[in-house]
């Protein structure tokens, strides 16, 4: 079966001098210092510096960093409860089941392809109120449900509460995948280019080690 999920959102105009493309900039800066330096490290002049726009464009697109990381969360967990939606279409049997876990938590973040957008989500939760929580949750929900559902047809002798437990392992599992961020160095866009095929093709078998390890855990 295919190991990589399927592409879940439609291209945005970033053409420089419009408002989305200042958006994207915002998103991508606040997305890497995430990932690299950790949530506490962000403020409104970080991340402008980082994009390199006026600090005033944040409270004007965003209403401020906590406008800006809600958007930027709810962008990341959409993408993987959408990759998970689509492998469930499909899902017959054991294997699909497990796919339909295992192959959202490798789906690239939102705005840095180089990043995991479950790691982003991970990163961010430190700092999110309840409120944005229930928001996230609420994201996931369905797609959770579905395949609590399928994996529990498949394994109709694990009581639903150690699979429960399982189906956490796993996922708590995929977030100790090294690497959790990756930073461009430097080289130019030719070797940022090759970097980035390295990683992916480094992810890829991550990935497939880690599938045969969750269809391990989860058979118990």
């Amino acid at each position: 079966m295919d190991a990589t999920p399927p592409a879940d959102t439609a291209p945005v105009d970033v053409t420089p001098n419009t408002a989305a493309h200042t958006r994207h900039r915002l998103l991508l800066a606040a997305e890497r210092l995430v990932v690299g330096e950790g949530v506490h490290a962000l403020s409104v002049r970080r991340i402008a510096n980082a994009a390199q726009v006026n600090s005033a464009l944040i409270r004007y697109h965003f209403g401020g960093t906590d406008g800006l990381l809600r958007d930027l969360a709810l962008r990341n967990a959409a993408r993987i409860a959408d990759a998970r939606l689509a492998l469930l279409e499909d899902a017959a049997g054991f294997d699909a089941a497990v796919d339909a876990l295992v192959l959202p938590l490798w789906t690239e973040a939102a705005m840095s392809p180089e990043y995991r957008a479950i790691v982003v989500l991970d990163e961010m939760f430190s700092r999110a109120a309840p409120g944005l929580h229930r928001e996230i949750w609420a994201v996931f929900a369905d797609g959770v449900a579905r395949v609590g559902a399928a994996l529990a047809a498949c394994l109709p002798d694990v009581e639903p509460e150690t699979l429960n437990w399982r189906i956490r392992f796993v996922t708590a599992a995929a977030l100790d995948i090294p690497p959790r961020s990756t930073r461009m160095g430097e080289g130019g866009q030719d070797g940022d280019a090759e970097r980035l095929a390295s990683r992916r093709a480094d992810r890829g078998e991550r990935l497939a080690q880690f599938r045969r390890f969750a269809a391990h855990a989860l058979r118990g």
